[in-house]
C-alpha cells in the first residue's frame, strides 16, 4: 500500500489554510509555503506540497467548470424565456449528482480510515437521496404549474367566447396563458 502524504496528514486547521493560501495564490510559490509550514514545524519538501498542489487545482478546475457550467445553463434558461427556473433546477440536479457520484468513486479508491469511508459513503448516499426528493417535488409542482395554467385557461376561454372575442383571440389568449408559442 502507498504511504500517505505529508501533506494530507497535516492537522485539517492547517490543511484548509495551506489549501486557501494555494488557491489565492494561484497554485504557485511552493517553496513560500514549504517555509512557512516548516516554521510551524512541518518539514514537508515543496516536491510533496506541488503533488497536493496540482491535484488540488485539478478538483478546483473541475469545480469551477461546473460552476461555468451551471450559470451557462441558467442564463439559457432565463434567455430562453423559462420562467419556472425548471431548466435551471434540474441542469443543477444533475450536476449535483454527477458530483456526488465522482466524490464516492474517489473514496472508493482512497487509503482512509474505512470508519470514515463509509460515513461519508452514507453522508452522500442521504445526499442522492435529497437530490431525488427534490426532483420528484419538482415534477410534482409543474405537474400542479400546468394543471392550474390548464383550469386558468380553460375558464378565460369560456369568458372570452361569452365576451364575443374572436376564435383567434380567444387562441391568443389561451397560448399566452399557457406559455405556448406559435
Amino acid at each position: 500500500m502507498a504511504r500517505r502524504s505529508k501533506v494530507d496528514a497535516l492537522p485539517p486547521a492547517i490543511l484548509d489554510e495551506f489549501n486557501a493560501r494555494l488557491i489565492a495564490s494561484g497554485f504557485s510559490g511552493y517553496e513560500g509555503f514549504a517555509e512557512w509550514l516548516k516554521s510551524m514545524g512541518y518539514d514537508i519538501s515543496k516536491s510533496a506540497l506541488h503533488r497536493h498542489g496540482s491535484a488540488l487545482e485539478a478538483e478546483f478546475d473541475e469545480a469551477m467548470a461546473d460552476a461555468r457550467r451551471t450559470r451557462a445553463l441558467a442564463k439559457a434558461a432565463r434567455q430562453s424565456g423559462d420562467e419556472n427556473d425548471d431548466a435551471m433546477l434540474s441542469a443543477a440536479s444533475t450536476i449535483m449528482q454527477d458530483n456526488l457520484l465522482r466524490v464516492s468513486l474517489k473514496l472508493k479508491s482512497s487509503s482512509d480510515d474505512p470508519a470514515d469511508t463509509a460515513k461519508t459513503l452514507s453522508l452522500i448516499s442521504r445526499a442522492f437521496a435529497d437530490i431525488g426528493r427534490l426532483d420528484i417535488a419538482r415534477q410534482k409542482w409543474q405537474a400542479e404549474v400546468r394543471e392550474k395554467a390548464s383550469s386558468a385557461a380553460e375558464e378565460v376561454e369560456k369568458i372570452a367566447k361569452k365576451g364575443g372575442l374572436s376564435p383567434a383571440a380567444v387562441n391568443e389568449i389561451r397560448s399566452r396563458i399557457l406559455g405556448i408559442q406559435n
